[in-house]
């Protein structure tokens, strides 16, 4: 659907700087942070409890990302070690397969936190 309205907030220096390192965080432009948010609070009963689960969401999803790039070092090492004529273990196709999917599962869940 187009987006015809606009609304042109300003923002004092410091309150832009934090709007700023919030969309680095979240991985957005500033002005897309600040629909999502606007958004994620006008849509809810009680938008201060909506702001703070939105920026708790997008907290949780860098925690994993995170930990899946720790995975990704593994996987490295594994493949080192493969490369160098080590032999896989019986279940390495079955942890492939459940990190393909935890990889899966967060870009899923941080195109629906930015769909909200």
């Amino acid at each position: 659907m187009p987006r015809t309205n606009r609304v042109c907030p300003r923002f004092s220096d410091a309150e832009w700087t934090l709007l700023q390192r919030a969309a680095d965080r979240a991985e957005l432009a500033p002005g897309g942070y600040t629909a999502a948010a606007a958004l994620a609070a006008a849509a809810s009963t009680d938008p201060s409890a909506a702001v703070a689960d939105y920026r708790r969401g997008i907290q949780e999803l860098m925690e994993s990302n995170r930990q899946l790039g720790a995975v990704g070092n593994n996987l490295n090492q594994l493949t080192h070690f493969l490369n160098a004529g080590g032999q896989p273990a019986t279940d390495l196709r079955h942890l492939l397969h459940r990190i393909e999917a935890s990889i899966t599962a967060v870009d899923e869940a941080v195109a629906w936190m930015v769909r909200r």
